[in-house]
């Protein structure tokens, strides 16, 4: 993956308190652009629907974390 970046639908019409939708986008080792949707449960602590990469998923919670968008535990 190269060029990985994320974004928020913070308008999607999903409450907030409770699920992120966020958007990726990234360029494969063979130059091919690739896109797609992430739907974070903040309950479950987990992304929802279909499957992802490891590599993927594991970018977009930093991206989360680094963004103020997860939850302390403090604070569940």
């Amino acid at each position: 993956m190269r060029n990985l970046t994320f974004g928020f639908f913070d308008d999607s019409g999903l409450p907030c308190d409770r699920r992120i939708l966020m958007f990726y986008s990234f360029e494969t080792e063979e130059h091919l652009p690739r896109s797609g949707i992430l739907h974070y449960h903040l309950e479950e602590r987990r992304f929802v629907g279909p499957r992802h990469d490891k590599e993927l998923t594991s970018a977009a919670l930093d991206f989360l974390s680094r963004a103020g968008r997860l939850p302390t535990v403090d604070s569940q």
